[in-house]
């Protein structure tokens, strides 16, 4: 609530243009809000930065429409898919995850589905070594059902 009240401040009257300055903004906001929650006279930088990339997260996620585009997607799924046809998914976020998790159990459980990965496959610790931005990826898969 903070937060959208000081990016709406009137006092700011410039809109910021890049997302280097929105997250400049959101930090000159966060940061009183955490200090004021932890006590602490230093803010540590690993958590005002988690912070913010987390805030700027959730305004690209609704700015985008991410959610709403997600949920019509997996609602299609079923008619796009050939009896036997599968379908796989990576998530980087557990708002994406579970959604795709909740669809594909109902789906499984209504019998539109004939298998589904109830558990995710994460990145080998390999993989993360070399590509970095694997280490929060959830991969899931769906069977549609031979019957219609």
């Amino acid at each position: 609530k903070e937060i959208a009240f000081g990016l709406l401040n009137k006092k700011k009257r410039k809109v910021p243009e890049t997302t280097t300055e929105m997250a400049s903004r959101v930090r000159e906001i966060v940061e009183p809000l955490i200090l004021s929650e932890t006590k602490k006279k230093e803010v540590e930088k690993k958590v005002l930065d988690r912070t913010v990339a987390r805030v700027m997260q959730a305004l690209r996620i609704e700015l985008n429409g991410e959610f709403r585009v997600l949920e019509k997607l997996l609602e299609d799924l079923p008619s796009v898919l050939a009896p036997g046809g599968k379908a796989v998914f990576l998530t980087f976020h557990s708002g994406e995850d579970r959604r795709v998790k909740k669809s594909f159990k109902s789906g499984f459980k209504s019998g539109i589905y004939s298998s589904w990965s109830r558990d995710v496959v994460r990145p080998t610790s390999t993989e993360k070594r070399n590509n970095p931005r694997s280490s929060c990826c959830k991969l899931r898969w769906v069977i549609r059902s031979n019957t219609d």
